[in-house]
């Protein structure tokens, strides 16, 4: 073997030695503690009030509930209640919507059920008005903004049971059972 190459390789094993032996290689280091602060985490909830729920049907009188109404097309239901909403952060924005899964066939396995279950959802709408409350039409923004919303706002749902034009298009819903038991809003961060 060539002089040059042994001392090449002798030499590079005496560098892994000393390296290997040597135990690690030190990097400096160094830390300190910084005046940070703390953080509050925000809230948002949307509330029943304690002021009972109210029905209307086709803009009449209002009652306490639905017992003995039978809809049929073209009728208007309309949920009113007070609500309480609590939206608490800098930058919090959260929608208000009606939830669609509170509008529930009686039997999900009833055809009728489940098509006016259907059609009542697709066409429930809600009002809401109040300080941090978009206008105009749903879905509702609530802006917390620096100071926090913390209020009662009055959440209606109108629920329309449309009457189409055309003869017999609502007869997958005839005899169709839905629970409006249940109905209820959420309040959603965006």
């Amino acid at each position: 073997m060539n002089k040059i190459l042994k001392g090449t390789i002798a030499g590079a094993a005496g560098i892994t030695l000393l390296l290997g032996g040597a135990g690690t290689f030190a990097l400096w280091n160094s830390s300190a503690s910084t005046s940070g602060g703390s953080i509050v985490a925000g809230d948002l909830a949307v509330n029943a009030g304690s002021t009972a729920a109210s029905w209307s049907i086709n803009g009449g009188t209002p009652r306490a509930d639905l017992t003995g109404f039978v809809a049929v097309p073209g009728d208007v239901i309309t949920y009113t209640k007070v609500m309480s909403i609590t939206a608490k952060g800098d930058d919090l924005r959260a929608n208000l919507t009606v939830d669609p899964a509170s509008i529930k066939a009686v039997s999900s396995t009833a055809p009728a059920d489940v098509a006016l279950a259907s059609y009542l959802t697709a066409n429930a709408v809600l009002t809401a008005t109040g300080s941090g409350i978009s206008t105009g039409p749903a879905p509702y923004t609530v802006t917390a903004g620096a100071s926090g919303v913390t209020q009662d706002v009055t959440v209606a749902v109108t629920i329309t049971f449309p009457k189409s034009t055309t003869p017999g298009f609502e007869n997958s819903t005839k005899l169709g059972s839905v629970n409006l038991q249940a109905l209820a809003v959420t309040l959603t961060q965006l």
